[in-house]
């Protein structure tokens, strides 16, 4: 492990000190929120591990690759951020790609970079969950005054900050109406609306071709970009009996930087099509689904209830996969519940599913356009091509999804 890590030890050791140092500082200065978060090394993803003043534990869960959410993109770049207003200053469309500022509902925050031996090793945030012109000023008296360019034993980076506009990282994609009509109404009864029977039937074929171009991309980056990058660290580590304790180092942060990116190409698989709903089917791949979305936005998924079949209709399981993945990630990106619960179940030959949050609920009549993802067009254009019926509740308590849908065994349905 070279100079520049955090490794178990020093984190074990350090646990009492960073708290404490992070609870001194939220008084001080009477943030509404401070938390400090590390990565075991570099190219290894940031968990925010010492926080004070957290509304509940769900950021705790957030894994943030490099480049990735305030603490990823802090930690890639090196360079501090600093908003004064977010509402402002950032588009609220993209509030979901920082999930710690939707976890925590911060409004005011300054992010630092720390360092040890010229290595990003931690980031420590400090925000308001309330906008304030004095928010400017209590910011340069934590990096002027207080902190002096050290933070718990590490170099406090408080030069060259940046925007959001300038990190290069986005993610999110605004989803265009195509059909005139967003409303969940209208999509449940086509003819009513008067929308036009070709978009549903193009909708169907464009479906069809995305999950195609999905298992296609998803085999490519696991099978082949992936295995190339797996036989550049085997090589490197041949290396490692040639060079001196500086070279090995090097080496180590070399290794750090590809298991990152082997990390991400991991999570863009699952996301695309996980290996798992071909080989292992339905409840395995949407439980491999649930731990990436709780790493990424912090929300604890829960499930209950099982399947009397392992396996079922492949189409089936596909678009049954497809809804669930809509729906848990419409879940934690933008309800703000601390939990979701997913319940699977069978009756006879019927397939009940239901995803459940304790959010904020939203307008079914009229959802907004949100992030990427077929969305409740795309979604009940899927229950149409299965047969199945689906249903969204939604108040300020919450939401509810509910899929219900005649199954198979996959010995008597299509396997391809």
């Amino acid at each position: 492990m070279g100079a520049s890590n955090f490794d178990q030890a020093t984190i074990s050791g350090k646990n009492a000190a960073f708290q404490q140092a992070v609870d001194a500082l939220r008084k001080r200065f009477r943030f509404d929120f401070v938390s400090m978060g590390i990565t075991a090394f570099p190219g290894a993803p940031l968990t925010w591990l010492y926080s004070a003043g957290e509304t509940s534990n769900r950021h705790r869960r957030i894994s943030l690759a490099p480049g990735h959410g305030i603490g990823g993109i802090v930690l890639k770049t090196g360079k501090p951020m600093l908003f004064t207003d977010i509402d402002s200053e950032m588009d609220p469309r993209e509030y979901s790609s920082y999930p710690i500022v939707f976890a925590e509902d911060l409004r005011s925050f300054c992010a630092l970079p720390l360092k040890r031996a010229d290595h990003v090793v931690a980031v420590l945030l400090c925000a308001f969950r309330i906008v304030d012109p004095s928010h400017a000023k209590t910011f340069r008296a934590l990096i002027a005054d207080e902190l002096r360019g050290v933070f718990c034993g590490l170099e406090v980076v408080s030069e060259g900050f940046m925007g959001l506009g300038e990190t290069g990282d986005r993610s999110e994609t605004t989803l265009v109406d195509i059909s005139g009509d967003t409303s969940f109404a209208g999509v449940r009864d086509t003819d009513e609306t008067g929308a036009p029977k070709l978009l549903r039937g193009d909708l169907a074929r464009a479906i069809g071709a995305q999950e195609e171009e999905r298992r296609r991309i998803s085999r490519e980056l696991h099978d082949g970009v992936a295995q190339e990058l797996l036989t550049v660290t085997f090589t490197l580590q041949r290396l490692t009996d040639h060079v001196d304790a500086e070279g090995a180092d090097i080496l180590e942060e070399a290794r750090g930087g590809i298991n990152g990116v082997l990390d991400e190409l991991h999570n863009i698989s699952v996301m695309l099509r996980p290996s798992s709903l071909d080989h292992l089917g339905f409840v395995p791949a949407l439980r491999s689904q649930a731990l990436l979305l709780e790493k990424t936005y912090g929300s604890a998924i829960r499930f209950e209830g099982q399947l009397s079949l392992p396996r079922f209709d492949r189409a089936l399981e596909t678009q049954a996969y497809r809804m669930c993945q809509e729906a848990m990630t419409n879940a934690c990106k933008y309800s703000g519940s601390d939990v979701v619960t997913v319940s699977v179940e069978t009756a006879g030959n019927w397939l009940h599913i239901s995803i459940v949050d304790e959010g904020c609920g939203f307008d079914v009549a009229h959802p907004a356009i949100k992030g990427t993802g077929c969305g409740l067009l795309g979604m009940q254009e899927r229950a149409n091509q299965v047969g199945a019926t689906l249903s969204v509740e939604s108040n300020e308590h919450g939401t509810r999804v509910t899929l219900v849908t005649p199954m198979r065994s996959s010995e008597e349905g299509d396997t391809r």
